[in-house]
């Protein structure tokens, strides 16, 4: 498995199943001897790696979202229109979600147990918030309350992913849906 981060030996096959097991069941779903189990290692050795759980499940969510906020820190300062960032930034999750599947998956199903963990500047909607207000100062986006766009922009761009898994047979292609999400967001922030 391709993964955004990589490691050797137990430690690698640790992470890999307990992603694979987090991103099919959930956080919720999954024991310590589950993912032991499936990594072929015994509870003590993931023990050696990790305090419990919640530690390897916080490491790879941290992990996850230190990355993609690392590359939407790129993003944002490149030389485009705020709502060309957005849809860029769609792409890019879209991308990502296509190359990196159980990652993102893990990512969304888990943001609310472990998104208070975080530190703010680990936090990609507060790149995509300063995006945004620029947009808002530039004209560019109607003023509006910076946390309820980001709130907007945020299920038009996650909620096709986090629901595609279920509902894959009804909605098209993940490029499809891209380019449909893109749509959705440039209408979104246009000024009419």
């Amino acid at each position: 498995m391709n993964t955004l981060f990589s490691h050797d030996g137990k430690k690698k096959d640790i992470i890999k199943s307990a992603l694979d097991l987090f991103a099919g069941k959930g956080y919720d779903g999954v024991s310590v001897r589950d993912i032991a189990k499936t990594a072929g290692v015994s509870e003590a050795a993931l023990y050696k790696h990790f305090k419990g759980k919640e530690d390897l499940a916080l490491y790879i969510f941290n992990a996850i979202i230190q990355n993609y906020s690392d590359r939407l820190l790129l993003l944002k300062d490149q030389p485009l229109s705020s709502i060309d960032k957005l849809c860029k930034i769609v792409e890019y999750t879209y991308d990502l979600y296509e190359m990196y599947p159980a990652e993102i998956r893990f990512a969304l199903l888990s943001q609310y147990y472990f998104w208070d963990l975080l530190s703010n500047e680990n936090k990609p909607h507060i790149i995509i918030k300063r995006i945004i207000e620029e947009g808002i100062a530039a004209g560019e986006i109607h003023r509006q309350e910076v946390y309820l766009w980001i709130a907007v922009y945020s299920g038009v761009m996650l909620q096709p992913l986090a629901q595609y898994p279920y509902f894959h047979e009804n909605l098209p292609d993940i490029q499809t849906l891209k380019k449909n999400v893109i749509e959705m967001v440039r209408k979104l922030f246009a000024r009419e």
